[in-house]
This record gives C-alpha cells, structure tokens and sequence, in this order.
C-alpha cells in the first residue's frame, strides 16, 4: 500500500481576524487583531487550511506517526501488512489498519485475523488512538474488539507515544481465548427482539432493518447478524464513518 498520501506536509501559521470595526489594513502591525491563544493548521504543499485551533495544541505529523509506527512493528516479532481495507485519508483525518496474518482467530467459515487501527487528526475530530479489531478473511469484514481489548489513546496536548508496541502485542494475544470464546458463544444465540432492538437504537435503525428481517428474529445467530452488519459497515459506508460503527458493534455484542 502506497502510505505518501498519508504523508503530505501540514505546518502552523499565524492567523489574524478582521471584526469589521476595526478591519486589517496595515499586515506589518497586525498584533492587535490577532485572537489569544489561536493558530492555523495549514497543509503546506496545497496552502489549504485544514483548521483553527488553540495554541497548546500540538501537531502529530501522520508522516511522524506511521514512521515510528513501522518502526515498532519492525521490532515486534510478528508480520504485518498496511492493509488498504479500512485504511482512508483526508486533509482533516487519516485512519490506517494494520494486519497481523498469523495471528487469528476462527469462526465457522472463515479465519479472522487481528488487526490494529490507528486514527490521527488535524482538526480536533480525535487524537492518535490505537484500537485492536480484526478483520474476516472470507468476506473482508472490519469489526472492533473494543470492549474486551486494551485500547491506546493520546490527546494531542501531551503527545503520543507507540513504545512497548510488542508487549501491546503479546497483551492482545493472551485475550484470544476470551475473544475465541465469545465468538463461539455468538454462534450459538440466537437473536431476539432485545437485540434487534439495542442495534436499532444504538448502532443504526436503518441498518437493523436492512440486516434482519422479522421473520428471522429467533432463527439466526447473532454471529450472522453481526457479519451482516459489519458486511455493510466495511462495503457500503464511506471509510471516514466505518470507525463510530464498529465501534458501536463492538459494544452492542460485547466484542
């Protein structure tokens, strides 16, 4: 996967305001009109604007990120892969899945590999976060495993750090018997109204109408109804929205 879009340079600027009143002429003595304590994110090559915002906040490069990022996975112990699946990038926001195809777990048809998501911004939508999910091999299906997984988060006001990624790692790992465990448990229930009513609510109501039908509630398993869900997150909906569903899912099933 091709990670220079990611990389593109952002910088700060200064930025002054014009309150009609008192409108900017002179751009040599600017001092009075410029706001307390707010600077411009800028993506350098572009001239672009991304955003506004105070000056105790602090650039996380992507390029800095993904650079030490690799660096850690480097050292890890396992193999990986960029995977382009869940992977997107803006101006404002990148998300970057990573892949460890030897380290998987296993339902009915399909074997499901760990992976990691790693989000950044530039405009204050969220700060660097790393969260462990996996995705399904027979139908590239991205979900979250947000609730029974340790999840890394960092504001950008007191920086970030990926160290000790391979104790991370290893972490993962010793929760696959619960992880495993669940998942088979999900293959067994089925679903009822409770649940198809905590999806409608809590996750989407259009998506609960499009994943099951009335005739079906008691006779599928709510593994099934999580793979149609997921299915739809990871195939229809924009990349940008994928993370809030699956994050959704992750707690609505107890993942």
């Amino acid at each position: 996967m091709n990670l220079e879009p990611f990389c593109f340079p952002v910088t700060e600027r200064t930025v002054a305001v014009d309150d009609a009143s008192s409108p900017i002429i002179n751009l040599e003595n600017t001092e009075t009109f410029l706001p307390n304590g707010y600077k411009a994110i800028v993506r350098e090559d572009t001239n672009e604007v991304i955003s506004i915002v105070k000056d105790s906040y602090k650039i996380v490069k992507n390029s800095d990120l993904i650079d030490q990022l690799l660096r850690q996975l480097a050292t890890c112990g396992q193999s990986f892969k960029i995977d382009p699946s869940h992977s997107f990038v803006s101006n404002e926001k990148m998300r970057l899945q990573i892949t460890f195809p030897e380290l998987r777990l296993r339902d009915r048809e399909s074997d499901i590999a760990l992976s990691a998501f790693i989000t950044n911004s530039y405009d204050l939508s969220t700060g660097v976060s790393f969260t462990w999910g996996a995705i399904r091999a027979i139908c590239s299906n991205g979900m979250v495993f947000g609730k029974i997984l340790s999840k890394y988060y960092s504001r950008h006001t007191s920086g970030f750090s990926f160290e000790n990624l391979g104790e991370k790692l290893a972490e993962a790992r010793e929760y696959f018997p619960e992880i495993q465990e669940r998942i088979n448990r999900l293959e067994l229930l089925r679903v009822d109204e409770q649940l198809v009513e905590n999806v409608s609510t809590k996750i989407s109501k259009r998506l609960a109408e499009q994943a099951i039908a009335e005739e079906e509630i008691g006779r599928i398993s709510q593994w099934q109804l999580l793979n149609r869900l997921t299915n739809h997150i990871s195939h229809e909906m924009e990349p940008r929205m994928q993370a809030r569903y699956q994050t959704n899912v992750s707690k609505v099933f107890a993942l």
